[in-house]
């Protein structure tokens, strides 16, 4: 039986190995709300009758989009990979800033549940899985936004987790440490220039891979497991022992 999975987030190394993984399996299909993000190519590096991509501008309503997907259409998975960084310190934090970092990381998260539901596009038994941040649970300078809207994501999971039960649907988020991809953006250079590299030193393990990702992601996904829900899954290479 086909099985379809919704991922929202920017075309970034991490979604692009995520989906191209999706599809190695012949029994999914994959609807892409590919969100435009100037820090990635906007062009996809494959191609498959099996993906669907829709445009979506960051902060732009999720309920009118998901309305141009066929009516009988059924997601048996959802990820959320979606999201901005940014390294302020606190004196220089403002009300936009945190506005737009929370409306990002949490608010568009709480949405898409939200309209999933109102269409009825969620399978009873279905995963939802969100890409969060290690720096949800550990203390970083310049990183107090970032870090309170990762937290306040894993929260959320937690409790839609609780609600959503009854139907079967498991809820949970990927903590990421340091990825090899991500190591080239800005805010990521920024904190490291803050931390003159010994933060990341601090996982032990190396840099985690777009290919690690994308397992966990799949694993989390599939019917392997039935009863993990509600979880904050940890993947950082031991950055946090």
């Amino acid at each position: 039986m086909m099985s379809t999975i919704l991922i929202i987030g920017p075309a970034s190394p991490i979604n692009k190995g995520i989906i191209e993984n999706l599809l190695s399996d012949a029994s999914r299909e994959v609807t892409w709300l590919r969100v435009v993000d100037e820090k990635y190519s906007e062009e996809a590096e494959f191609q498959s009758e099996k993906l669907q991509i829709l445009s979506l501008k960051r902060g732009e309503e999720l309920g009118p989009v998901l309305k141009t997907l066929p009516k009988e259409l059924q997601f048996s998975g959802i990820v959320y990979a979606e999201g901005i960084g940014g390294v302020r310190p606190v004196k220089l934090n403002n009300l936009d800033f945190i506005q737009e970092m929370f409306s990002a990381n949490v608010f568009q998260f709480l949405e898409l549940v939200r309209h999933c539901l109102k269409q009825k596009r969620i399978k009873a038994g279905a995963s939802i899985l969100t890409l969060s941040s290690v720096s949800s649970i550990k203390g970083l300078k310049s990183k107090s936004v970032y870090s309170a809207s990762k937290a306040a994501l894993d929260a959320a999971v937690r409790g839609i987790a609780a609600e959503l039960a009854p139907q079967g649907v498991r809820v949970n988020s990927i903590l990421k440490g340091w990825v090899d991809a991500d190591m080239s953006l800005d805010f990521i250079e920024s904190n490291m220039k803050l931390s003159s590299g010994s933060d990341f030193n601090q996982q032990l393990l190396g840099a985690i891979s777009v290919e690690e990702i994308s397992n966990l992601v799949e694993f989390m996904l599939s019917d392997k497991i039935r009863t993990i829900t509600g979880t904050n899954l940890l993947i950082d290479g031991g950055y946090t022992l």
